[in-house]
């Protein structure tokens, strides 16, 4: 992960089951990565790669849809509080 905008926050932070917030790409990716036991499933792809898109253009708009995909997945697997 070298790419330089990980750092960049969400406007709103992603609340974990365990009580962590995510609140950058970084640990949005991390914590997906941690967590899915099939990265290459088709959604969990879908999500990483929007991360690493937004991570690397540092664009709003990809950081928007990177939070949205990270947010669904979560709530499919059951992983956040949503």
């Amino acid at each position: 992960m070298s790419e330089s905008f990980w750092d960049a926050c969400f406007d709103r932070p992603l609340p974990t089951r365990e009580g962590r917030n995510l609140r950058t790409l970084r640990d949005a990716y991390e914590f997906i990565r941690e967590r899915c036991a099939y990265p290459g499933h088709p959604l969990a792809a879908a999500t990483l790669g929007a991360l690493r898109l937004a991570a690397q253009s540092g664009g709003s708009p990809d950081a928007k849809r990177a939070q949205e995909r990270a947010a669904r997945l979560m709530r499919i697997n059951r992983w956040g509080r949503n």
